[in-house]
């Protein structure tokens, strides 16, 4: 059975994040680095096919490229409006391009520009999901 207690510096493996991202290399390093630190890992190549997973598993966390074929991270964050979802789970963006309007507009927890480092994404991580509520991304 797993645990869902959680102490400073410590990872809650109960924790299930959603990585939504196009890139075969890149999902392969941030699963690689998020089973490593603890976390449980589902793979989504686009918004479409996250919305699929989240119809049996709702996750702790996502993170979000917003350049992807077929139904891309704006799409994605919308729809999850639409379904009522997107104020219980925090997000995450990965991504090289983004305005400071649009991440404001989508109530992310945090901003990480391509190419970032594991150590800042895993501090990220670890913050966002130890926050109770999504917080706005203040830039």
């Amino acid at each position: 059975m797993k645990t869902s207690v959680e102490t400073e510096g410590e990872v809650d493996t109960s924790k299930q994040i959603l990585v939504v991202e196009d890139e075969p290399a890149i999902q392969d390093i941030l699963q690689f680095a998020l089973k490593g630190a603890g976390y449980e890992v589902l793979l989504a190549h686009d918004g479409r096919e996250a919305l699929e997973h989240m119809q049996t598993v709702i996750p702790d966390l996502i993170l979000l490229d917003l350049m992807m074929p077929g139904m891309n991270g704006h799409c994605f964050t919308k729809e999850l409006d639409h379904r009522g979802m997107r104020s219980t789970i925090p997000i995450i963006v990965l991504s090289a391009f983004a305005s400071v309007e649009d991440l404001k507009q989508m109530h992310v927890c945090a901003y990480l520009p391509k190419p970032f480092s594991m150590k800042t994404l895993l501090e990220k991580v670890h913050h966002c999901v130890r926050s109770p509520l999504p917080q706005a991304w203040k830039g």
